[in-house]
């Protein structure tokens, strides 16, 4: 005999066991007697029974033996409520098997894991980026050997039109390209071009790390010389003459002294407190030690444009005629407790740009220059004032190469020294050169007037 339906509860009374429901004849091969309605709608089936289907290998059920009931999942159903759906229960002695174990009563139909995905970038746009990337530095290694080219070899470029000269004013801002290749280098993160641009960090700092650092000495100075431009400006001359005075210079040159500047009161504290003093075309100078002689040299160049005379304002050399040589320079000796001192006060012409190129007036005016300074045998020379040209360009290679001459700054100086200017010095244009004679230190003093172009120096010697 076949077991009726049971309830889920354990210890229910079964239903009989005796006759099978008439609803379930047909699995059993008997044909099938009408059932009686069941209270309700007129004309619905009864569904208080479960339905046992056939097995599954197509083969009816047959009497007593226990057949799994196989409920669908109900439709309409929210999970997560395990009392909506049919408990398994024993059906005679074998349990029900359901197929749906998470339907089962004590267990919730868990929902589906949102797996949140990060927005993938498209595989052209990673290309593109990683094309800019290789590309940004492979530019980068580029600039940064050119740099370190430029660095290493700048004196076998060729000089055409000044073109060598102009580049080598401007070597010590080379490491700021090179600073900000470096940083360009980290961002895009390529070991190749931070190490390229480390390299040429690390040739800079070869090249000029040495003059960042003090040099000089801090022994009593036995001379000490303050030179400035002052650009033809009565006021700026004045100043000078006070910081000049304040600073207790032995020897006090000014360059771009005209008529106008030197025969006003600008310079009359300097006369008063410098017994020995003169003032010859552009140049004034006021010494602690007597001068025994001064005369005006001519460099050679010439001006054929304008018609120039030694009291005329405006220019920054003098000369007496159309087309005649330009003076460039005071010799003056004084006569110091050590012996004579020849002194060179200096304004070379001001390095342009034009159609013969770059500061073509100007190195002919120098190629002169050092030819009388050579020439010169005294045993103690200073070339003071503004020799407009920079200390990394090769033609200062002229000066300090005549005869012995040194640079006071690159002796006993601090930094690079920029001069010019004023307002942000970029190059250092005016200096003091010697022979004979011992740089101890080599100072550029603060502004001292509004609309100055050169920034004042100041220059300590030993005999």
């Amino acid at each position: 005999m076949v077991a009726g339906p049971v309830t889920g509860a354990e210890g229910d009374e079964q239903t009989s066991r005796e006759t099978p429901d008439p609803r379930l004849w047909p699995e059993f091969g008997i044909p099938a007697q009408r059932a009686e309605k069941t209270p309700g709608q007129p004309g619905e089936p009864d569904t208080t029974m479960p339905v046992i289907p056939s097995r599954p290998d197509g083969i009816p059920a047959q009497p007593g033996a226990a057949t799994p009931v196989i409920p669908s999942r109900p439709t309409g159903l929210a999970a997560g409520h395990p009392e909506q759906v049919p408990a398994a229960a024993e059906f005679g002695s074998a349990p029900i098997i359901t197929p749906f174990p998470e339907a089962a009563a004590g267990s919730a139909d868990p929902e589906p894991a949102a797996q949140s995905e990060k927005p993938r970038m498209p595989r052209s746009a990673k290309s593109h980026r990683s094309r800019m990337r290789r590309q940004t530095s492979n530019g980068v290694i580029v600039l940064a050997c050119l740099a370190v080219i430029f660095l290493v070899l700048h004196r076998f470029l060729p000089d055409a039109g000044g073109i060598g000269s102009l580049l080598e004013t401007w070597l010590p801002w080379v490491g700021v390209p090179i600073l900000l290749l470096f940083i360009i280098a980290v961002i895009v993160h390529t070991k190749r071009a931070i190490v390229v641009t480390l390299a040429a960090a690390l040739a800079w700092t070869a090249l000029y790390g040495p003059t960042m650092l003090p040099r000089g000495s801090s022994a009593t100075a036995q001379l000490r010389i303050f030179s400035e431009d002052v650009n033809g400006n009565a006021q700026e001359a004045t100043a000078s003459g006070t910081m000049a005075l304040a600073q207790k210079a032995d020897v006090v040159a000014l360059e771009d002294m005209y008529s106008s500047v030197s025969e006003s009161n600008a310079v009359s504290a300097l006369n008063s407190a410098y017994a020995n003093h003169t003032t010859e075309y552009e140049f004034g100078l006021w010494s602690k030690y007597p001068i025994l002689s001064a005369q005006p040299i001519a460099l050679g160049t010439t001006q054929a444009a304008q018609t120039l005379s030694p009291s005329a304002d405006g220019v920054g050399l003098a000369a007496s005629a159309t087309g005649a040589p330009i003076v460039g320079a005071l010799k003056a000796t004084l006569s110091t407790p050590k012996g004579d001192l020849t002194v060179y006060l200096v304004h070379l012409p001001q390095p342009v740009l034009g159609d013969q190129g770059f500061a073509k007036l100007r190195d002919q005016a120098l190629t002169k220059f050092v030819q009388l300074l050579e020439a010169d045998h005294s045993p103690r020379i200073a070339v003071i004032g503004d020799i407009n040209v920079a200390a990394t360009d090769r033609q200062f290679g002229q000066l300090t190469g005549a005869d012995g001459l040194t640079s006071a700054q690159q002796a006993a100086g601090s930094g690079f020294g920029f001069t010019w200017p004023a307002e942000f010095p970029i190059v250092r244009l005016d200096d003091v050169l010697t022979r004979g004679l011992t740089p101890l230190r080599s100072i550029v003093l603060s502004a001292i007037a509004e609309g100055q172009t050169h920034l004042p120096i100041q220059v300590d010697l030993d005999y």
